[in-house]
């Protein structure tokens, strides 16, 4: 059998959560079942000083290098200015064209700046590239107000987008929103494969031996409601319209704690919450890395995404739900977002609103004590189905190995 050639094209560190949380499983999966050599994997990362390797990732580099993987980690130039993407963009270039010269001519991204990035090196170069969760980020960046539509960003952005799903061999994205756009909208011609973003749903599970443990270390009752969001404040993602939400939940039911788990400091989400006028008593701040999350998922009762609406939304793909319902736990989301939402709807794992706005979220309340005062066994039980149907490895890396195929054939 001819060996086959995957060059893996990532604008981010390779131990980023985001990257070992998700496409990773899929490619560990290749790893461990490539005692034939069925295949060789490049793999272009770019690493942040700041965040040097532990031991333990450097055992683990090692470990996939002897399964076949082999890694050049590029210096990511921080910064938002022009000469730094520049700079990335060039290094970018001569690392693909190396891989390239190897008699790899198949590559795969992840997300749409490395899409991006490698539809630009693929008009020198002339391969076959996978556009890996595939999103619409220019226009993610403008219902945010991080970009105003007539902003040079947002065109360059948006035009390199289209243009890479104009020439890629294979995209996957993780709604029916994004294969109706590209097949019916811009005409692309590529295989559509439909991959919602896959949860590691071994490490996400319910213990109620780590709930016990948790709940003791935080200080809570079992009595008490813990409402959960790990993440992020801004951007993408509301930011003082998340400790009004909670503000308004305390008002129709002042049962409830807050369990944030952010990597913001602490100092910067307690003057949210003043600023709502949340009680300190009524939340905790935590922070964690990716090794430990799961621990704090056992702790809570029901969860949050905290994504504002928009057009743009339905395509986005939140690696959160899948980790909320693997892990047992119903969510709050905003109408719109995804298929998510649809999920939350018909599935009975969730409860949707239209904003977060005080009229809405004081009528969620009920519905999320409905959830609460039902049977928790059933509840977890139910929601985790639901989540391996949805989000689970098993189903999900058939699809992955799929769009694979397609990429080499």
């Amino acid at each position: 059998m001819k060996q086959k050639k995957l060059g893996i094209f990532l604008y981010n560190r390779l131990f980023d959560a985001l990257i070992q949380s998700n496409f990773w499983l899929y490619i560990q999966d290749y790893l461990d079942q490539n005692q034939s050599e069925e295949f060789k994997i490049y793999l272009i990362t770019y690493e942040d000083k700041r965040f040097p390797l532990t031991k333990e990732q450097k055992q683990k580099v090692k470990n996939w290098e002897k399964q076949g993987l082999i890694w050049t980690p590029l210096n990511w130039n921080p910064g938002i200015g022009k000469l730094a993407k520049i700079k990335d963009i060039v290094t970018g270039f001569f690392a693909t064209y190396r891989i390239k010269l190897k008699g790899c001519n198949h590559f795969i991204s992840l997300g749409s700046v490395s899409g991006s990035y490698l539809y630009l090196y693929h008009t020198l170069l002339r391969f076959k590239f996978f556009l890996y969760q595939f999103e619409p980020h220019s226009e993610y960046a403008i219902d945010n107000k991080m970009w105003p539509k007539n902003s040079p960003q947002y065109k360059i952005s948006h035009y390199l987008e289209r243009k890479a799903a104009n020439n890629a061999k294979v995209i996957a994205s993780g709604t029916k929103f994004m294969h109706e756009r590209l097949k019916h909208e811009w005409k692309v011609k590529a295989s559509f494969f439909k991959i919602p973003t896959v949860t590691n749903d071994s490490k996400f599970k319910f213990s109620e031996e780590n709930r016990k443990k948790m709940r003791n270390k935080l200080g809570l009752s079992e009595e008490i409601k813990v409402l959960f969001y790990p993440g992020k404040f801004g951007d993408l993602y509301y930011r003082a319209e998340t400790a009004w939400m909670f503000k308004w939940v305390l008002e129709e039911d002042d049962n409830f704690h807050f369990l944030i788990v952010t990597p913001h400091q602490d100092e910067e989400v307690i003057a949210l919450f003043d600023e709502a006028g949340v009680p300190k008593d009524k939340y905790t701040i935590a922070h964690s890395d990716y090794s430990e999350i799961h621990h704090y998922f056992a702790a809570a009762d029901f969860a949050v995404i905290a994504v504002p609406p928009g057009p743009s939304k339905k395509f986005i793909s939140n690696i959160k739900v899948g980790e909320y319902l693997t892990a047992g736990l119903p969510f709050l989301i905003t109408e719109g977002i995804s298929e998510d939402y649809i999920y939350a709807k018909e599935k009975n794992v969730g409860v949707v609103v239209k904003d977060f706005e005080e009229e809405y979220i004081k009528r969620a309340v009920p519905e999320i004590n409905n959830y609460l005062s039902s049977d928790r066994k059933m509840l977890r039980k139910h929601c985790r189905e639901i989540g391996l149907d949805y989000r689970g490895f098993k189903g999900l890396n058939q699809v992955f190995k799929a769009a694979i195929n397609a990429l080499h054939s």
